[in-house]
């Protein structure tokens, strides 16, 4: 009979790295793709309490970011957020309309809360974002004024909150209820995936210390979001060439960062535009969108996938006390999803293969996909905690990225 709630649920938390990878890296459809690393969460709360199934969620979270960086993190964030607490509201034993009602809550406060930032570091402000709404309007014969446009995605916001928020309980419930039935359904086999486990190639060699790295880039971030002259853009470009020329990065991710900051400087510039600010202020707020895009490219090839995940674990061992934080770094150390993606995909494929295309059957069989993927991995063998050291190279690349500080003087 499978097993199905492993001592360490390192095998949900692997299911969610790859969902919430794959809902990161698609174009559209973000929401619908993260559902199944939900499910995997919320049964890890249900099952094994809050502490651990939030540990479990901010490892998984942490995994993705150690594998292709930070950029579009917000995608899976609200489900990473909520799994755990309907996990638990399910073993409490909540109904539905009263877990979609705490779920919608925290989904329009966070759509809320990324929607407020585009407004006012991407779009250009509240003028330029009410303008474009204005533009759009007067070809339709309509005019949309500012109170308008914050009415219009108010409305939005309420609209998808409650949507999205009432698909996510149906479903988790459903994952949740039907779990020991998909598992009764196979048997796990001997083992699991532990021979698939393929951590960062050794001999990788990191130019920085990836603590410098990171801490290089919340600076460049930082100094991103205080302003948007050229010369400040400038220096931060400059200093972005040169780290990125002497890191020695790697190049899986640049692909993946030069689209995601074209589509968001794209969005910039056309809100700037379409809201009457100017072709100077419009240009310099899609700069300043790419440049947010590049450094967090840049954070991710110049760490290193095992150098994010280090960095990761180092700072949850600093907010040991934070309820959580212990378990998701143990959760961490045990996940190692890099390598096992690929593998983790083909399953998923094989498991579709010949489902009939309808919600329901698509539902159930994605379903038992992420019950089979949850149980049959295993931890990794336990890794050394490699040795950081940092040098004087380190430390003038952070020296360097304080540099364009000085054109806020």
């Amino acid at each position: 009979m499978a097993t199905t709630a492993p001592s360490v649920p390192s095998g949900p938390a692997h299911v969610a790295v790859v969902s919430f990878l794959a809902a990161r890296a698609a174009p559209t459809g973000g929401f619908w793709i993260a559902l199944a690393g939900g499910v995997a969460l919320a049964r890890v709360a249900e099952r094994r309490g809050a502490r651990l199934g939030f540990g479990a969620s901010a490892a998984a979270m942490l995994e993705t970011v150690a594998i292709i960086g930070p950029a579009r993190l917000g995608i899976p964030l609200t489900q990473a957020a909520t799994a755990p607490m309907l996990g638990r509201l399910e073993a409490r034993g909540w109904g539905t309309t009263a877990q979609v009602l705490v779920c919608a809550v925290i989904r329009v406060l966070h759509n809320a809360a990324t929607t407020a930032f585009f407004i006012w570091v991407i779009a250009g402000g509240l003028d330029a974002y009410a303008g474009t709404y204005d533009a759009l309007g007067r070809r339709f014969g309509v005019e949309v004024g500012t109170a308008d446009a914050l009415v219009l995605t108010a409305f939005g916001l309420l609209a998808w909150g409650a949507f999205a928020s009432t698909v996510q309980v149906l479903v988790y419930r459903r994952g949740m209820s039907g779990w020991d039935e998909h598992a009764r359904s196979w048997i796990s086999a001997p083992g699991g995936h532990q021979s698939r486990t393929a951590a960062e190639k050794p001999g990788a060699r990191r130019r920085f210390d990836p603590r410098a790295v990171a801490l290089a880039a919340a600076l460049a971030f930082a100094l991103l979001l205080t302003s948007t002259s050229w010369l400040l853009l400038s220096t931060v470009a400059l200093w972005l060439a040169i780290a990125w020329l002497t890191a020695r990065p790697d190049r899986e991710p640049l692909k993946t960062g030069l689209a995601f900051a074209a589509i968001l400087a794209g969005g910039a510039l056309i809100f700037s535009l379409g809201g009457g600010l100017g072709l100077d202020i419009a240009l310099r707020r899609a700069a300043r969108a790419a440049l947010l895009v590049l450094v967090a490219t840049w954070l991710r090839g110049a760490a290193g996938a095992e150098g994010l995940r280090e960095v990761s674990r180092r700072g949850l061992g600093r907010l040991r006390r934070l309820p959580g934080a212990p378990e998701a770094a143990q959760v961490l150390d045990q996940i190692a999803s890099e390598g096992r993606i690929a593998d983790a995909a083909r399953n998923l494929a094989d498991r579709m293969s010949g489902v009939p295309k309808r919600p329901v059957p698509f539902l159930d069989a994605v379903l038992d996909w992420v019950v089979r993927e949850s149980s049959e991995q295993r931890p990794p063998p336990a890794r050394a905690e490699p040795a950081l050291r940092l040098r004087g190279r380190d430390a003038v690349l952070i020296a360097l990225a304080l540099v364009p500080a000085l054109a806020l003087v």
